[in-house]
């Protein structure tokens, strides 16, 4: 028998469409699939690499990197100018909630539209999912905001039981309000998908629309027998990858000479240099959420299936934060301007991006209705046990008990 790569190249084309034929979910009859499991890049170009040779390593890392550092900055600004926006005198709810919501909606339309990004480019899914909803919400600060009430932080003025209502009125509104944002972020995204296939797309008579049959078309882009063989949507992602490129290298040169040259912006500026590396380990925290084969085989079977990578992600940047909270009460770092812009950078910056509230939110949704509540309550109480062992006691012993920074 002939190897594959030796046949003519319209039979590579033929035996490329029944093997992408088959459905990975159903499909609604509104057009809309439903819920299911997200490609990442590299398992794409594995299966592409079966029938185009090896596909090059750059062709889909440095578009994903440099879209990550670009989404993540943007999102980092977004978070920190909505808490200031939303925070002043006698604020119905406290600011952070805002950017919760933002980053929700946006991951909900991102959810429901993702064949629209996969058509541009599989980086630009990535960013603006992982990069921009990821980092315009932020988990660590959430649990922040929980502790405080917990335990009084503020010496307000109450018993213990209403500082107990004070920590769960901090939890529940947040992630009523997340999952509120997600499913409304969700249904716009249905409606904006349909409005895409009616007016943006033409198909010939009896062929689905095009983001409905994203499962059969590698990466939502068109496949042609050329002199370079089947390539895979070429035509239609090659320049939004340069684009990204371009800005992601540009945003990388631009930080720093905004921290050089504009000392008042350092507070965010600072930031938007740290938010990247944030942004970056949970990428790659996130290649043990399922399907991971190598983790499968090594965990209780009670933890598969479980995203935990997500719940590593946001565990670890809790943990930071934690730390980074006691050293803002200038007992081991000297205060200074400086060391109170790095402080709250890590804080804003790295701890903001690393750990995620829309990404959280949308495995919630995903996952059954036992399961979702048992991750939601593990990753809730083990951020509150971690601030308690570091904050806590530190505190509760210490004769200095507020930031100076």
């Amino acid at each position: 028998m002939q190897e594959l790569s030796r046949e003519p190249r319209t039979v590579q084309v033929k035996e490329l469409e029944e093997l992408l034929s088959e459905p990975r979910d159903e499909v609604v009859t509104t057009g809309v699939p439903v819920e299911e499991p997200p490609r990442t890049v590299q398992e794409a170009y594995t299966e592409a690499e079966r029938f185009r040779g090896r596909a090059p390593r750059y062709l889909y890392m440095e578009p994903v990197v440099l879209a990550l550092v670009l989404f993540s900055m943007a999102g980092v600004l977004i978070r920190v100018h909505l808490t200031r926006l939303f925070a002043y005198d006698r604020q119905p709810v406290y600011a952070l909630v805002w950017a919760q919501m933002v980053g929700c909606f946006v991951m909900g339309i991102c959810m429901r539209t993702k064949g629209v990004l996969l058509r541009f480019s599989p980086a630009l899914n990535t960013g603006v999912t992982t990069g921009l909803c990821g980092s315009i919400t932020t988990f660590s600060s959430w649990q922040l905001l929980a502790y405080q009430q917990f335990f009084n932080t503020d010496r307000g003025a109450h018993t213990r039981f209403k500082n107990f209502l004070g920590g769960m009125s901090v939890l529940a509104s947040t992630m009523a309000c997340a999952m509120g944002a997600l499913r409304l972020g969700q249904m716009a995204g249905e409606e904006l998908r349909l409005l895409f296939n009616y007016y943006l797309c033409t198909t010939k008579p009896g062929e689905p629309a095009p983001l409905d049959r994203i499962n059969t078309k590698l990466l939502g882009g068109s496949y042609y027998a050329g002199d370079h063989g089947a390539w895979f949507g070429w035509d239609r992602w090659r320049t939004t990858d340069l684009a990204l490129i371009v800005a992601g290298a540009a945003s990388v040169v631009a930080a720093p000479i905004v921290v050089a040259l504009a000392p008042g912006t350092r507070s965010v500026s600072i930031a938007l240099l740290l938010g990247p590396v944030g942004t970056l380990v949970r990428w790659r925290l996130a290649s043990f959420n399922p399907p991971h084969s190598w983790l499968k085989r090594r965990v209780p079977a009670a933890l598969v299936g479980m995203p935990l990578g997500t719940f590593a992600a946001n565990v670890l940047g809790s943990i930071v934060l934690a730390v980074v909270h006691i050293l803002q009460t200038g007992v081991f770092v000297v205060p200074s301007v400086a060391s109170c812009y790095v402080l709250a950078a890590v804080a804003d910056g790295f701890c903001g991006c690393l750990t995620t509230v829309s990404t959280f939110s949308a495995e919630v949704s995903a996952l059954g209705r036992r399961r979702s509540l048992a991750y939601a309550s593990v990753s809730v109480v083990a951020t509150q046990a971690f601030f308690l062992l570091i904050c806590g006691i530190y505190f509760k012993t210490s004769t200095v008990d507020y930031a100076v920074c």
